[in-house]
């Protein structure tokens, strides 16, 4: 009996063993998966990572080529690309809870606005998928149970030196407008939030921002502009029209 306890302990400890070397082992890819699961889910687009290097002993992170596809219905393929993500993890928060992420820096990221023929922005139908995600909406995928998820805080967020890439269609007009730095102190408040829940936060500051942007470079009132005179031009045809067929109505009448 002694033996076969004996045996069934070496087990248990040989799979432990080899779980926790293949975690270890594969750090890596387990953290770019979860970052395009979870992104992916938060703004209903595909959420794609090219590398992540998490070295352990110090608690820094690198994120490289993360993109945030553009909804259906944009000429452009992304509404993101974030370029090297610069990460701290508070080691000693991994055993307390919840775990406190330092900092995460993003460096000269490019934010591609688009507004198509139809006058939808791309910005504002990400906008709209990531606020029915968090609400659960029919378009939404169903999220991880609450208590699924960890809970997570980051101390300092900060994006610098980005650019919105603006593609008005109706206007045929594109520009380069640059982004203020945007910093954020303690996302997640005290008792931390979900990764979805502050995927949302982040991502709704950024969008909003960037929209704030293309707003301050006159866009909006140009197509705004070009919409009044669209609907005048309508107006006018409707009553040319009608005025035609009264015209016609009259002569089979014969008055």
């Amino acid at each position: 009996m002694k033996k076969i306890l004996l045996i069934i302990v070496l087990l248990v400890v040989a799979v432990i063993g080899a779980a926790l070397y293949f975690v270890f082992t594969n750090l890596d890819a387990i953290v770019k998966a979860a970052i395009e699961s979870v992104g992916s889910q938060t703004t209903q687009t595909a959420v794609r990572v090219d590398k992540v290097k998490i070295t352990l002993s110090d608690g820094t992170g690198t994120i490289s080529g993360l993109t945030i596809a553009n909804p259906k219905g944009f000429e452009a393929r992304n509404a993101f690309s974030l370029g090297a993500i610069e990460t701290q993890i508070d080691l000693n928060s991994l055993t307390k809870g919840p775990i406190a992420i330092d900092k995460v820096l993003i460096h000269k990221p490019q934010v591609f606005y688009e507004l198509n023929k139809d006058r939808q922005s791309n910005l504002n139908e990400l906008y709209k998928n990531i606020a029915a995600a968090s609400d659960g909406g029919a378009g939404a995928k169903k999220p991880a149970a609450k208590g699924d998820e960890p809970k997570l805080i980051i101390r300092h967020f900060q994006l610098a030196d980005a650019t919105v890439e603006a593609n008005v269609v109706p206007l045929n007009k594109k520009l380069t407008l640059k982004l203020p730095t945007i910093d954020l102190k303690d996302v997640g408040g005290k008792n931390g939030a979900t990764p979805s829940e502050i995927s949302k936060q982040v991502l709704d500051t950024i969008t909003q921002r960037a929209i704030a942007a293309v707003k301050q470079a006159g866009i909006d009132e140009k197509v705004q502009a070009l919409k009044s005179e669209a609907q005048q031009k309508l107006d006018t045809k409707k009553s040319e029209v009608g005025s035609r067929a009264k015209e016609k109505l009259k002569n089979l009448l014969g008055k």
